[in-house]
């Protein structure tokens, strides 16, 4: 009887661009298809009901494929080296294929076992790589390279396949019971090659467009990604099909004058993100232990001490008090699925602000995560818990998250129901919601929902000094350098070289910074994908479409010194607003529906005042005389009745950017940070809408304020002027009508006019 090529199918559940199954095709004998259902795997930690469904129908696909080319998939069940080992008393072996895979400790060893029993069999095991990852890679200097190489390849087609001359038993699909695997009730998207090829096609044809700037918020999220996370796991569709046809789309929309310019950009960051998909799964490849231990070990025992069980049941059961989190653990638990903002949040949060230990935490979520990938898992549950040390060390605020990516509390209320009559802004922050308010709306805070588990800003700022305190150790340096030369990103030295290549001068004359020493301001918490040897300076990151209006503005060093300004201020002294109240007006007025500008000069510098808007204050907080004469002047003008607070968000989404000069104040200290740089910014603000195509009307109160006409010169704006509504000058505003002034010149540039009238 002639010897069979088997192929091992493992996470690699399909039949194009499969290394795998054409070398074994090509040596021109019969070949086996083997898929193995093994109980140590099963039985894991991170391994849950759902994923059985999951990958019961990839089988179910990968085994009507595999009988379309000639052979049929056999399975069997049990340790693997046991399963070799029967199998190859019932037929000749005369070689094993498999796939090189990156996955857990399980599967390390398993494949140890499986190398030494085909050595001494004498059988050849060829294990070709399925993707851009290297073993034995001792740094990353040349990894960019041969990645590109690698995957830059054109994928194999399914080759014809030769049956063995014996007709081999399969146990087939087993189901739960079975395989003793406890069922979930998780909502999973279809499973398979075909499932695979489907969702790919409908992200470069359709879904994609938005992906830029849809990806980080979980309401847009789950149609605007890939969704592609969970194919690539179980390995129905190949990475290098994924970057190849992407770069495909890209060039298609490149040379189409009449393409949508946002399918451009999104592409460009979907296809930087299938580097780093590889980048992650590597320092898994090259230092495995990093599934157990800090890989950076000057953290060791920083947090194992400080354990707290009350904290991780209260943050898996999504009852930690935190709207938002609550809400990702929720969907996560219901869906096996997030988007990467939400994920390293959640991260974050358990790390940070609870303070876990991220070992117990990261079983939890690999076995939620549908498209669990040991490799990038455990390198972002490090990563974002601040134990690698060549990465920036994030906080994520769940508050500033809440009302940057769920604006309107709608995520919120579809996953914490107990929370669905209340309104934003109290949604992010139902702590705060005052207990009539609360009982009017049927929320029984402590019985229906509870209150946080621990203070946010504390804890936080406990957390970073904590990690901080670690980074000045000489151990942290020597593990530092030791990390970056194994796992770091050469990203920065290879533009560098590129640029020195053309001839071209460097980006940015700033000295160099060493890689071990990397600052961070509390503002970004964007996650650094790619540079973890990022040694710039801290720099602002602003909400929506004004990060991208104003980019050239935000890589200015003022800009860069003024973010290390207001950290040092918070470390030392009370400031306000808040650091995720600072962009409240960016982030509730875009640049693109801006139509009105209002300028105030500073926050407001007493306890629970300001919270981003000029002139306006939080629900419960005493309105302001400034205020008071505004909401006069609205009487006596439009004829609309105060309301009994001081909140003016519903202008500002209205489309009224409400925007104060200088957005921080030392509390008691009015002015206390002009010209430490805030101006720099909130110039270019005014100057960018300047540049506007559609007319805005900008409504300057005060000399401080009108001294800023000069950056209007476009003909196309109104300039509303009069003096301050302050008690000291108030006369001069007192019947200037600047409300319908407002509107009247909005009607004759064509636009809506703005309804001034605010909610109760």
């Amino acid at each position: 009887m002639q010897p069979v090529s088997a192929v091992w199918f493992k996470k690699d559940l399909r039949v194009t661009d499969h290394a795998a199954l054409v070398g074994a095709a090509e040596s021109g004998g019969p070949v086996l298809p083997l898929y193995i259902y093994e109980p140590e795997q099963l039985h894991h930690e991170e391994f849950g009901g759902h994923h059985l469904d999951y990958l019961n129908e990839c089988l179910r696909d990968l085994a009507q494929r595999l009988a379309q080319l000639g052979s049929p998939l056999v399975i069997r069940r049990g340790e693997a080296v046991a399963v070799l080992e029967a199998l190859s008393r019932e037929i000749s072996i005369g070689s094993l294929w498999a796939h090189q895979e990156t996955g857990n400790g399980v599967s390390f060893a398993r494949d140890l076992r499986v190398h030494a029993w085909a050595r001494a069999r004498g059988i050849p095991f060829y294990e070709p790589p399925q993707q851009g990852v290297f073993r034995r890679m001792v740094d990353r200097d040349r990894w960019a390279d041969a990645w590109e190489a690698r995957m830059s390849q054109s994928p194999v087609p399914p080759p014809v396949l030769r049956p063995p001359a014996k007709a081999l038993r399969s146990e087939g699909c087993l189901d739960h019971r079975a395989l003793k695997v406890e069922r979930n009730l998780k909502v999973i998207p279809q499973g398979g090659e075909t499932a695979a090829r489907s969702v790919l096609d409908s992200f470069l044809a359709q879904r994609g467009r938005d992906y830029m700037w849809a990806m980080s918020s979980p309401l847009t999220a789950e149609d605007a990604c890939s969704r592609l996370s969970a194919p690539l796991a179980f390995g129905t569709v190949s990475l290098r099909t994924v970057l190849l046809e992407t770069r495909q789309a890209l060039a298609r929309s490149l040379g189409d004058q009449g393409a949508d310019p946002r399918w451009v950009r999104s592409l460009r960051s979907f296809e930087s993100r299938l580097h780093w998909h590889d980048h992650f799964i590597q320092r898994l490849e090259s230092e495995p232990r990093l599934e157990f231990e800090n890989l950076n070990r000057a953290y060791d025992g920083l947090r194992e001490p400080h354990w707290n069980e009350e904290y991780f049941d209260r943050w898996c059961q999504g009852q930690t008090g935190y709207p938002l989190i609550d809400a990702c653990m929720r969907m996560l638990q219901a869906t096996g699925w997030l988007n990467f903002r939400m994920r390293a949040m959640l991260v974050s949060f358990a790390s940070h602000h609870l303070w876990l230990h991220w070992r117990r935490p990261g079983l939890f979520l690999a076995r939620q995560w549908l498209d669990n990938e040991p490799g990038i898992h455990w390198s972002q549950m490090q990563m974002q818990s601040g134990t690698v040390g060549i990465n920036r060390s994030r906080v994520y605020s769940p508050t500033r998250q809440a009302r940057e990516q769920d604006p309107q509390g709608d995520f919120i209320r579809r996953w914490v129901p107990e929370l669905s009559a209340v309104p934003a802004p109290h949604i992010w922050r139902p702590w705060e919601l005052p207990p009539l308010t609360a009982q009017s709306l049927g929320v029984r805070l402590g019985r229906d929902y509870p209150y946080p588990v621990v203070a946010e800003h504390g804890p936080a700022r406990a957390a970073h000094d904590r990690l901080q305190a670690v980074r000045q150790s000489l151990q942290f340096r020597a593990e530092a350098q030791r990390i970056y030369t194994l796992h770091g990103s050469r990203k920065k030295a290879v533009i560098r070289a590129e640029r020195e290549r053309r001839g071209l001068p460097p980006k940015s004359e700033r000295s160099a910074r060493a890689p071990i020493q990397p600052r961070r301001h509390p503002m970004a918490d964007q996650p650094n994908l790619f540079d973890t040897q990022d040694s710039s300076p801290p720099a602002l990151t602003l909400p929506g479409d004004w990060n991208n209006v104003l980019a050239d503005t935000l890589r200015r060093p003022a800009l860069h010194r003024l973010a290390e300004f207001v950290e040092e201020e918070r470390r030392q002294h009370t400031v306000y607003p808040p650091p995720e109240d600072v962009f409240t007006a960016l982030r509730l007025t875009s640049y693109r529906d801006t139509k009105v500008l209002i300028l105030g000069q500073d926050p407001y510098h007493g306890p629970g005042q300001a919270h981003g808007l000029a002139f306006s204050v939080q629900r419960g907080v005493r309105i302001p005389p400034s205020l008071r004469n505004i909401y006069r002047e609205l009487q006596e003008d439009q004829g609309i009745k105060p309301p009994p607070h001081g909140n003016l968000e519903a202008w500002a989404e209205r489309g009224v950017l409400l925007l104060n000069a200088v957005l921080t104040v030392r509390a008691g200290e009015a002015n206390s940070h002009a010209g430490q740089g805030w101006e720099d910014l909130t110039d270019a603000v005014i100057s960018a809408l300047n540049t506007k195509g559609e007319g805005v009307v900008f409504v300057l109160w005060g000399a401080y304020a009108r001294k800023k006409k000069r950056l209007i010169t476009a003909p196309q704006h109104v300039v509303i002027e009069s003096g301050h509504p302050s008690p000291l000058s108030v006369r001069h505003f007192a019947g200037t009508r600047p409300f319908s002034a407002v509107n009247r010149a909005l009607a004759e540039m064509g636009m809506a006019e703005i309804n001034w009238r605010l909610p109760e």
